[in-house]
């Protein structure tokens, strides 16, 4: 947790250096819908779904040339995933129905490159690159309900996540990978949307690699130093 806060410390004070030769700080805020890949013979990823959740922070961008910029900075993003899986035992006369969420809260850096392009009053743009994420904390959330020939057994349990490499921890902490995303400005609004696909496995599991992946559409606002 110590590493945690040295790297907030230290992405604060270079954020702040910045902006003295940015472009403009960008606030944004929005919708982040988030789900995990599975990579388990053992394991189905049809059961998984999107989980809705949120995604803010702010980001500094750097000025390349007039049309191509550099943009990085810090944002508060949801992740984690959904499960709901059903199955009937005829046999039995058995009926088996259970519900999964996982809730992540990460900081992530973008290091994206942004293109810009300018068509009549509104400017579209492009954006591309890697971004490094730190899970802060996580929640683990679990119902299930057992029928059988008229007897129902119900239960339900929430953990938190351990985050660690150990063989007793969760997921790991460390995150990256690639976002491309595109969306709009009107002046000092923008509208964004971007798609986030995790490289790393945060499994510290063998026999199971895990990625995140997310689909963000945020509303901005654009402080510029122009």
């Amino acid at each position: 947790m110590k590493h945690i806060v040295k790297l907030f410390a230290l992405m604060f004070v270079l954020s702040l250096a910045g902006q003295a030769h940015a472009q403009s700080i960008h606030l944004k805020g929005g919708l982040n819908l988030a789900s995990m890949n599975f990579d388990n013979e053992w394991f189905d990823d049809d059961d998984i779904s999107w989980k809705a959740g949120f995604i803010a922070g702010a980001t500094v961008e750097f000025p390349i040339t007039t049309m191509l910029s550099l943009e990085t900075g810090m944002l508060f993003a949801s992740k984690g995933y959904k499960s709901e899986y059903e199955e009937s035992f005829p046999e039995w006369n058995e009926e088996y129905s259970a519900e999964e969420t996982v809730n992540l809260l990460y900081v992530d850096i973008p290091i994206t490159a942004k293109a810009l392009f300018n068509v009549g009053d509104i400017d579209i743009f492009l954006t591309a690159g890697p971004y490094v994420g730190i899970g802060i904390t996580g929640t683990y959330k679990a119902e299930w309900k057992d029928t059988w020939n008229g007897h129902t057994d119900s239960g339900s349990i929430e953990e938190d996540i351990e985050w660690g490499s150990g063989d007793d921890d969760d997921l790991k902490r460390l995150d990256f990978g690639l976002l491309v995303g595109a969306g709009v400005e009107f002046g000092s609004l923008t509208v964004g949307a971007a798609y986030g696909m995790g490289l790393a496995n945060i499994s510290p599991h063998d026999i199971v690699d895990i990625n995140n992946k997310t689909i963000s559409i945020t509303l901005g606002y654009k402080i510029n130093f122009k």
